[in-house]
């Protein structure tokens, strides 16, 4: 965007349509800005040249700045025009900042075929994580959930699909000291105070989040008799006071175990490349199961890609719009892939050796088969700080055990997903 300073040096051009823009009427000598994460910068500077390289038309100058894919919308929300023209963000902020007018639709042109590619090129259901209300808004670049690590170093490889296969039974392992000290090391733990990872066991006993399709906006069923049986559970087995059972941030649980001072602990799939790059006693698996009501239930994860949009103050649409569909390219998706641990939303790129026949990306499909897609509707924004305060109240022990204020945590949470925007 204009308001930003220039500092590198990467010239860019486009004549493509996207949205509004129809022609070559841009700046021939304007700046774009390009979003990406901390650990993307290496490989996002890689492919920005790439791009130069093969695009010796564009004129514009490109700029990589780093930011958050999590925060992004509140972000461009605060300061739409100060925001870049190319955004890497998460899927469930489509909805919200389509509505707000955030973002350029992505259309077919004269001499483009950018929805087109999405539709055809990408899984069904990226392409559904980027649609609201008929239109598409982004360029998917991954298919991202979260699966088991753990340390063989306190659980055996050969338990993986006996105690390593129930949180039950992780929960009930005699656990080992932390080194030489007293301390004994936790059993199990993922990050209950997020919402990402809170929906597990709501959707392990059939609960929906805005109806089977994500869409409708009355539609949240938690707090029934299903959901009761998990709150019971939760508030039994993923409090603090209880001592094998952690909740913390991702990374630092993947830290934990990865030093032998938690047994397991659920993370996405970026965990590889980063916490357990070279780790030889770190493995993997899909999701354990609960038992509810005597019955093994496997947890249910939550699914989401990682898409660019383009800003829809951007003053550089068809640069920005060239721009991000060669980062989210299926050859820009297997260098993700290979470099970044990222599944790839690109049909061939999953089918590519690379991707197919690789352990680490054979679990992950796995699950993702296993998963809900996080909703797109903008009515998404409500559910992450209700479900923060409803799973930090579980583990912290502020929340009553008994049903009678399990029961009324759950209305209120129910409330808070139907209030108004």
């Amino acid at each position: 965007m204009k308001t930003f300073a220039k500092i590198t040096t990467l010239a860019l051009c486009a004549c493509l349509s996207l949205g509004v823009l129809a022609g070559c009427g841009e700046d021939p000598a304007g700046e774009v800005v390009i979003w990406g994460g901390a650990e993307d910068q290496t490989l996002l500077t890689q492919l920005v040249k790439e791009f130069k390289k093969q695009n010796p038309d564009i004129k514009d100058n490109i700029i990589i700045r780093v930011q958050d894919p999590w925060n992004a919308q509140s972000i461009v929300a605060n300061d739409p025009e100060a925001a870049a023209d190319v955004i890497l963000c998460q899927n469930d902020h489509i909805g919200i900042m389509a509505k707000s007018g955030l973002l350029a639709e992505i259309r077919d042109g004269t001499a483009a075929t950018f929805a087109s590619d999405i539709k055809n090129n990408n899984d069904p259901a990226t392409v559904q994580q980027v649609t609201y209300n008929g239109k598409l808004y982004g360029f998917p670049l991954t298919m991202d959930t979260y699966i088991e690590y753990y340390t063989t170093n306190i659980f055996p490889e050969s338990l993986e699909n006996t105690l390593l296969g129930s949180v039950d039974a992780m929960l009930a392992a005699n656990m080992p000291n932390i080194g030489t000290s007293s301390e004994k090391a936790a059993a199990f733990g993922f990050n209950i105070g997020d919402g990402f990872y809170f929906n597990m066991g709501f959707f392990a006993v059939g609960c929906t989040l805005y109806g089977e399709n994500g869409t409708d906006i009355n539609a949240c069923n938690w707090n029934n008799a299903d959901g009761m049986k998990f709150m019971q559970y939760a508030a039994k087995n993923f409090r603090q006071s209880g001592g094998k059972f952690k909740s913390d941030d991702a990374k630092n649980l993947a830290t934990a175990v990865l030093n032998n001072r938690l047994g397991a602990c659920i993370s996405g799939a970026w965990e590889m490349k980063d916490t357990f790059k070279n780790a030889t006693n770190i493995k993997y698996r899909t999701l354990p199961t609960i038992t509810i009501d005597g019955q093994e239930k496997p947890l249910v994860s939550f699914s989401n890609s990682k898409v660019y949009v383009v800003n829809n103050k951007s003053e550089h649409k068809a640069t920005a719009s060239r721009l991000a569909a060669f980062i989210t390219s299926e050859q820009s998706q297997l260098r993700y892939a290979s470099e970044r641990g990222y599944y790839p939303s690109n049909k061939n790129a999953q089918q590519n050796a690379a991707v197919k026949d690789d352990p680490f990306f054979k679990v992950i499909r796995e699950q993702l088969d296993l998963s809900v897609p996080v909703p797109v509707i903008p009515e998404i924004s409500r559910y992450w700080e209700a479900a923060k305060a409803v799973g930090s109240s579980i583990y912290n022990g502020s929340l009553a055990g008994d049903t009678a204020s399990l029961q009324a945590a759950l209305d209120t949470f129910i409330g808070d997903l139907h209030s108004t925007l």
